[in-house]
């Protein structure tokens, strides 16, 4: 886990982006895995280490995620562990980290 701290001695908020990339025709393909990849999102945000989720559209061909406080590795993990990841419906992804400079 991650955290920055202010020049106040408070806590801000570090975040990290994960975009997943599709494969084609991903609305036809994702059926099978996508309640347990919402599941997997949902626990993330349950656990307070994913702030938002959700994927860009027109057309339907990333996945973008906004994880806060945790680390490179731990991002690497829930990919790993994704279920569309698994079962190759993302064949790249990116983890960056993000300097938020409007917003917390």
């Amino acid at each position: 886990m991650a955290s920055n701290a202010n020049a106040g001695g408070g806590t801000e908020n570090a975040y990290v982006l994960l975009t997943l990339e599709y494969v084609p025709n991903m609305l036809e393909k994702r059926g099978p895995y996508r309640e347990e990849h919402i599941n997997g999102a949902k626990k993330a945000f349950e656990e307070g280490t994913c702030a938002m989720a959700g994927a860009l559209t027109d057309p339907v061909d990333t996945g973008v995620f906004v994880f806060k406080n945790v680390d490179k590795d731990y991002v690497e993990n829930f990919v790993r562990n994704d279920a569309y990841y698994k079962a190759g419906l993302v064949p790249t992804y990116t983890i960056r980290p993000w300097m938020v400079v409007v917003g917390n």
